[in-house]
């Protein structure tokens, strides 16, 4: 019987044992907090005997924030159809307790990831006012061939805002990705004509300027034509003339009159 109790008591330890032990993954770190107050040191990967404390496991790594279905407004107040954007960022996990007594209950999870997220909230926030000053600035005829622009405006913009309204190194905005931009489907529209117009347009002057170059070359070839009779005539006339010509026709015959006339024999005139 003593046997029994002594099993169960040792089961019921290690059970009580397992359930307040924590463990802080490699990329996190634990946020210890007792009766609402945060600790401000972290706790490094490992495990941890918590069973009289709260830890947070805080990620560290690098998160993916999506922000879908927006419809900013361009320079030109056109409201795009649709707009996507993915956002990359990341805490600095020496801030983690700094973030999680700024805002205690802006702590989420996402399925998939081993820790929670901090200030994520804020940062959304924060990240979709950056998109819309971004896209405020640009003209709808153009924005949607300006996404590594914006992409990389959003980076500077949502860095900088998180710097001055946080601090500067609590959050870093590793990369941002313009991942789809629909303008109003009328101007879309408006937009592919516009391009198929300037595309017909486009080729056109290259038959213009092809049927250019054929007859700049016609006349570069007609006036070497011009050229080498101008020079023969030249050179004839400084010759002598007619007797030049005769002589170049002796240099040809061969010395036979031919078998068959009909008229009368003609006459060559060679001077000696």
């Amino acid at each position: 019987m003593r046997t029994i109790i002594t099993v169960v008591v040792m089961v019921a330890f290690m059970l009580v044992g397992m359930s307040g032990c924590t463990q802080i993954d490699t990329g996190n770190v634990g946020v210890e907090s007792t009766m609402g107050q945060v600790k401000k040191e972290t706790m490094p990967p490992g495990i941890y005997f918590t069973l009289f404390k709260r830890v947070t496991e805080v990620s560290a790594k690098e998160l993916l924030l999506k922000l879908e279905n927006m419809k900013p407004q361009t320079s030109d107040k056109i409201t795009l159809e649709d707009l996507d954007v993915d956002i990359y960022v990341q805490i600095d996990p020496s801030h983690a307790s700094d973030i999680l007594t700024r805002w205690p209950n802006d702590v989420t999870h996402e399925s998939g990831e081993d820790g929670h997220r901090v200030g994520f909230n804020y940062v959304t926030r924060q990240a979709r006012e950056a998109i819309y000053n971004s896209i405020s600035k640009r003209g709808s005829a153009t924005v949607h061939t300006e996404r590594t622009a914006i992409a990389a405006e959003i980076v500077n913009l949502l860095q900088k805002d998180l710097d001055d309204s946080v601090g500067k190194g609590w959050f870093f905005v590793r990369s941002v990705n313009v991942r789809n931009l629909v303008t109003d489907p009328a101007l879309e529209a408006s937009i592919k004509e516009s391009a198929n117009r300037n595309f017909q347009i486009s080729a056109k002057q290259k038959e213009v300027e092809l049927a250019k170059a054929e007859a700049d070359r016609k006349r570069a070839e007609a006036q070497g034509e011009a050229d080498a009779i101008r020079i023969k005539a030249q050179a004839i006339s400084s010759a002598g003339g007619k007797d030049y010509v005769d002589l170049k026709a002796v240099e040809k015959w061969d010395g036979k009159l031919p078998s068959t006339m009909a008229g009368t024999v003609p006459f060559i005139d060679v001077k000696r």
